[in-house]
Parts: structure tokens; C-alpha cells; sequence
């Protein structure tokens, strides 16, 4: 169901379907999803990236292609083939308690998540913006130089005429030389806008507004040589939970399609509210609240959420240690 339809629906069922009733039940619409969205770890908010493939170059950092809400896992493998989960740690963690960890050929590193940036390569250097598109639109870049000044730039974007109604692509080059990119926005176009640094290029789609990446650290970097010489290759199987879509157009499709029946009832209970109606405004959010209950409930009834023991050797992946290991003591209270 598209946000209209379901506008269009609630606003029949109270009667009153003006204009007005109905931008308000699209208001209504995407602020109440959002918080369902939030309330759970919904199966069709997961996202599972499979076979990744590391850049040794990278030193153990590598960025996801959107802005993640949070980690669900994160499997490290040496041959592609065998994977084994890695343990999630803050970064000041890993600072204060990595005594016993050595970056040596098969140790299981943790993994952190860094910073959001709008550039997943490191040392970018200059950019070049090039686009055909024949109405004008701006584009901004942020970031930190070499010396990890603050510096940013914004450009008027617009293809170069060439007569019947014709447009080439035009470039423009930034000033500054960037070291990390914070920011890369651009307002909405009618042809993708191309960005190119540092020997990588990547395209904006008209209708995507601004660049974002996830960026995850595994920490010790893992190491290695092949057996041919140079550095062992690693990948990585990770799934995250995504941001809520943000449903900015009439006819958009909310993701999560097991709560469609939620959002009516409580679009219908915002628009009763609207008209005073609070009894059937209270007794629609009830019907709602069910809604969700059933839906959460259809979830936990898959196979994999059913309730079972896991040996600790399971959680930690190391099968080597004993009995005395990962135990807290007054000598080593993190059980490490």
C-alpha cells in the first residue's frame, strides 16, 4: 500500500476527505511509522551483505553502501568460504583491554563501528563534480584537509548548453584537497550527477539528495600473506539494520509491510483526534496496538528466534582455550 492509498483510506472511513485531511493523514502517516519502524527489529528492516571483500590497503576498515541503524553481526573469513562471528567492542574498550591480543596470521579480531562519512575511500584528495543536467542545482562538499582543518565548498551545478534545447556534460573541480569527506549533498536533479576522486568515481542517482556510508573497523587489523606472497585476503558476511525509508513521496511503499494494517488504524485514529472524536480515536489505537502485537508476534514465531541454550565456546569462537579462560576473576574482572 502507497502512503496515498492508505491517506486516502483513513480519510474516507472519518468522512471528511478535503485536502487538508489528507496532507494531514500523510504527516500522520510517516511520523507514526517511523516509531513502529524504530520499535522493533523488524526481518524486512535487515539488510545481510554477503562475500565482501576487504582492501588490505584499508587496514581493517570497510563501509557499507547506506547508513546502517545498528549491527546485527559481523563474520570475518580467510578463504571466503568458512566464516566465523565476530564480537562487537566500543573502540575505547578494545583501547584499555587489548593486552592479550596480538596481530598475528588468524587471530579473530573485534569490530567497532567508526564514524558515518560521505566518501568511503580514505585520502580522497580533489573532487570533480560532472553533470548534463539542463537546470541549475547546488552541490556542497564537508570534510577535513591533510592537517584535519575543517574546510568545505558549494558549487552551482549545470550542463553546458549546445542549442536545440541540448545539454553537455559540464565539471568543476574543488579547490581544496580532501583528506576525509563529512558532507556530499546535492539537491534533487533530473540527471545523476558524477563524482570522481582520487582514481574511484561514484554516481548520484537525480533522486538521491546525499551520499552516506557506514563505516565498520575490524580492530587488530587481520593479517596475513597468501601463499604467493602479498597479503592474505579477507571477507566479510554483515547484516544491519537499516534506517527507516523516508516515504518522501505520495506514492511511496513503506518497507515493512506486516504494520500496514497498524498505520491505518492509527492514521484513522489521528484524523478522528483531529475531529474531536476521541472515543473512536482510542478505540482505533487499540485496534492498532493489536495490529502490532500480531505482527511482532509473527516474527518471533519464525524458526530462528526460537529459544535455545548456546555454549559460551559458541559466542567467544575459540575452541582452544580452557576451562579457566573468559572467566572473571579479581585479577582479570572482564572475564577476558
Amino acid at each position: 500500500m502507497t502512503i496515498a492509498q492508505i491517506a486516502e483510506f483513513a480519510a474516507e472511513t472519518t468522512g471528511d476527505i478535503s485536502s487538508e485531511a489528507l496532507d494531514f493523514a500523510k504527516r500522520a502517516i510517516r511520523l507514526k511509522y517511523a516509531t513502529l519502524y524504530d520499535a522493533h527489529n523488524w526481518r524486512e528492516s535487515m539488510r545481510l551483505l554477503d562475500g565482501v571483500q576487504l582492501d588490505p590497503a584499508m587496514n581493517g576498515i570497510f563501509f557499507l553502501p547506506y547508513d546502517a541503524e545498528e549491527v546485527v553481526f559481523c563474520s570475518l573469513s580467510y578463504d571466503g568460504q568458512s566464516y566465523i562471528r565476530l564480537n562487537y567492542r566500543e573502540r575505547d574498550w578494545i583501547e584499555r583491554f587489548t593486552y592479550p591480543s596480538y596481530n598475528l596470521p588468524g587471530n579473530t579480531p573485534w569490530f567497532y563501528r567508526a564514524e558515518n562519512l560521505a566518501w568511503p575511500y580514505l585520502a580522497p584528495g580533489k573532487f570533480t563534480f560532472t553533470t548534463a543536467n539542463a537546470t541549475p542545482f547546488n552541490v556542497y562538499i564537508a570534510g577535513l584537509d591533510a592537517g584535519g582543518n575543517k574546510i568545505s565548498e558549494s558549487f552551482i551545478m549545470q550542463g553546458n548548453a549546445a542549442g536545440g534545447g541540448l545539454y553537455t556534460p559540464a565539471s568543476v573541480t574543488t579547490v581544496g584537497s580532501y583528506n576525509t569527506v563529512t558532507v556530499l549533498s546535492a539537491q534533487a536533479s533530473d540527471l545523476a550527477l558524477t563524482i570522481a576522486a582520487g582514481g574511484k568515481t561514484l554516481v548520484m542517482p537525480p533522486a538521491m539528495t546525499e551520499l552516506v556510508f557506514t563505516q565498520i573497523v575490524l580492530q587488530p587489523p587481520p593479517i596475513g600473506t597468501a601463499p604467493g606472497g602479498g597479503p592474505l585476503q579477507n571477507w566479510v558476511r554483515i547484516q544491519v539494520k537499516l534506517k527507516p525509508d523516508s516515504l518522501d513521496n505520495d506514492m511511496s511503499v513503506p518497507r515493512l509491510s506486516h504494520i500496514w494494517d497498524a498505520l491505518v488504524c492509527f492514521t484513522t485514529a489521528s484524523l478522528w483526534k483531529r475531529l474531536s472524536q476521541l472515543t473512536k480515536a482510542n478505540s482505533e489505537e487499540q485496534m492498532a496496538m493489536e495490529h502490532v502485537k500480531a505482527a511482532i508476534q509473527v516474527e518471533k514465531n519464525q524458526s530462528e528466534f526460537f529459544q535455545q541454550a548456546v555454549p559460551a565456546t559458541y559466542e567467544y569462537g575459540d575452541y582452544i582455550r580452557g576451562w579457566w579462560w573468559n572467566r572473571s576473576t579479581s585479577w582479570n574482572p572482564f572475564g577476558m
